[in-house]
C-alpha cells in the first residue's frame, strides 16, 4: 500500500466526452482515497497469496493492481487490453498511480485477480455501502430486486461432446505425464483421430430421421463410452503408479471423478434409454460447477450458469446481492433481502417492488404489508375484486414502474461490467466476477450522486 502521489501528465482535452470521461475517473479516485479500507483488505489477500520475489520487473502496489483491475472492469475488457489501454494513455497511468514505473504484465494482473476472494469482495462492497450511508448518497426508502443468470463459458453440452473432452483432456494429460516422467515407464497410445471420428459423426448425424443412422449413432455411441471407459482406467493406473513413485499428479486426480461422472450420464441415457435429472447432470468438464436453468426466456429459454440476485436502492446503488451456486427460487430471496436491507438502514423500506416471480401467498404479502406501507408484488393467478383494486393503486402502479428499472440495471452490468458471460475459470473466481462488478457498478453510480 502507498499514499505517494503522482504527477498527471494528461492534456486538457477540448472534447466534452473526453473531459466527462476523465471527470468520473478523477471523482472515482477520491471515493478510492476516503475509503482505505477497500485497499487494506485486497493487501490482505495479495500479501499473502502473491509472488514477493526481488527477481523480474520492479514491484507494484496493491493500489495499483486495484486500481488497474477497477480499470479491467470498468471498460470491460480482456487483461491484454486492459493492459494496453493503460501504457498508451498518460490519463489512466495517473489513474493507476504508476508514476514513471513501466505498466505491470497482463500476466501479473490476472494473478492479482484469481488471489481475490469472494468473501474479501463482499467486505469491500460493504465498506463502500456504509461510506455511500454515512454520507448520505442513498437512501432506505426504496427497493426492488430481480434475480437473473451469469452464463459460465461453454458449449452447449451433448453427451458426444463431453465425452471427447474427457477423452482428449486425459489423453493430454496421461502423455505429458509420460513425457516427462520416463521412469514410470508409460508407454500408452491414444488414437485421438479414431475418437474424434466417432463423436464427429454423432454430432452431424444426430437430428437425422433415419432409423438405420439412428442405429448407427447408437453404436458409435458404445464405442464412444467404452474408449472413455478404457482411458479413464489407464488414467487410473497412472495416478497409482505416480504417487507410488512419490509425484503428485493434481490436474489429472481433479479430472478423473467428473470423466466417471461424465461416462455414467452418457451410459443412462444413450444405452440404457434412463432419463437422468437435471441436478445429477454434468454440463462441462472444465467448468463442472455450471448449473442449467430453466427461465422461459424468449429466444434463450435454457441458460447454462448460476442465478444471481440483485437488489437495489431507489439511487439504483446495488446494497445486496447473492451468487446462487444451487438455484434457490425468486420466493426464498424475498424475506433475506429485506432482512439484509432493514440490517443496512436500521429498518425497512417503505416501498417494496418486485415482479411476480417473488410471489408466494397473498398470506405473505399481507404480512409484509404490516411493516412496510407499499409491496409492489403482482400475484400470480386470477384475482379477486379486492386484490385486482390493490394492484391497481396510484402507489402499487409507480412501484411497479420502479422495478422496471432493475431491467435495465442488470442489462448495464452484462453489457457494461463484464457480466454477460463469465470468463473467469472456477465458482471461486466466478462468484468474485459478479461481487467485483458489483462494487465497480456502485463506484461508477457514486460518481454520479
Amino acid at each position: 500500500m502507498s499514499n505517494e502521489r503522482y504527477l498527471n501528465f494528461a492534456g486538457e482535452s477540448r472534447l466534452k466526452i473526453v473531459n466527462d470521461y476523465r471527470e468520473k475517473y478523477g471523482v472515482l479516485s477520491m471515493i478510492l482515497d476516503d475509503n482505505p479500507d477497500l485497499l487494506v483488505q485486497a493487501h490482505q489477500d495479495w500479501v499473502q497469496l502473491l509472488s514477493t520475489s526481488d527477481a523480474g520487473r520492479e514491484g507494484y502496489t496493491s493500489e495499483q493492481l486495484l486500481r488497474a483491475l477497477i480499470v479491467l472492469f470498468i471498460e470491460g475488457k480482456s487483461y491484454r487490453n486492459t493492459i494496453v489501454l493503460i501504457d498508451n494513455s498518460e490519463f489512466l497511468q495517473h489513474f493507476v498511480r504508476l508514476g514513471v514505473k513501466s505498466t505491470m504484465d497482463f500476466t501479473f494482473l490476472n494473478r492479482a485477480y484469481s488471489a481475490l476472494g469472494a468473501t474479501t469482495i463482499d467486505t469491500m462492497n460493504a465498506i463502500l455501502t456504509g461510506y455511500a450511508i454515512t454520507e448520505e448518497m442513498i437512501s432506505r426508502e426504496k427497493q426492488r430486486m430481480d434475480t437473473t443468470v451469469y452464463e459460465t463459458n461453454i458449449h452447449y453440452p451433448t453427451d458426444s461432446s463431453l465425452l471427447w473432452d474427457s477423452f482428449r483432456t486425459l489423453a493430454r494429460l496421461v502423455s505429458t505425464i509420460q513425457n516427462e516422467l520416463p521412469q514410470l515407464d508409460l508407454r500408452h497410445r491414444f488414437h485421438d483421430k479414431k475418437v474424434k471420428k466417432l463423436a464427429t459423426f454423432i454430432a452431424r448425424n444426430a437430428s437425422s430421421k433415419s432409423k438405420e443412422t439412428q442405429r448407427e449413432i447408437k453404436r458409435n455411441y458404445t464405442t464412444l463410452i467404452n474408449r472413455v471407459r478404457w482411458i479413464h482406467r489407464v488414467g487410473q493406473q497412472v495416478c497409482k503408479k505416480a504417487f507410488a513413485a512419490g509425484y503428485d499428479v493434481p490436474e489429472l486426480s481433479h479430472y478423473l471423478p467428473l470423466v466417471e461422472r461424465i461416462v455414467e450420464q452418457a451410459d443412462r441415457r444413450i444405452i440404457q434409454g434412463e432419463q437422468v435429472p437435471p441436478d445429477e447432470k454434468l454440463y462441462r468438464l472444465f467448468e463442472e460447477h455450471t448449473e442449467l436453468i430453466v427461465r422461459g426466456k424468449a429466444g434463450k429459454p435454457i441458460e447454462f450458469g448460476h442465478k444471481i440476485l440483485i437488489a437495489q436502492t431507489g439511487e439504483k446503488y446495488i446494497h445486496h446481492y447473492k451468487v446462487m451456486e444451487k438455484r434457490i427460487e425468486d420466493k426464498e430471496l424475498l424475506v433475506p433481502a429485506i432482512e439484509a436491507h432493514k440490517d443496512l438502514f436500521g429498518d425497512y423500506p417503505d416501498v417494496l417492488s418486485t415482479d411476480k416471480g417473488f410471489y408466494e401467498s397473498m398470506k405473505q404479502i399481507n404480512s409484509l404489508e404490516e411493516i412496510i406501507p407499499v409491496v409492489s408484488i403482482s400475484k400470480k393467478g386470477r384475482r379477486n375484486q379486492a386484490e385486482y383494486e390493490r394492484e391497481t393503486t396510484e402507489a402499487f402502479v409507480d412501484g411497479q414502474r420502479f422495478r422496471a428499472g432493475s431491467e435495465g440495471s442488470i442489462s448495464v452490468l452484462k453489457r457494461a461490467f463484464k457480466l454477460g458471460k463469465c470468463f473467469f475459470k472456477g465458482f471461486k473466481n466466478y462468484a468474485a466476477s459478479v461481487g467485483f462488478a458489483v462494487l465497480c457498478h456502485n463506484l461508477v453510480l457514486l460518481t454520479r450522486l
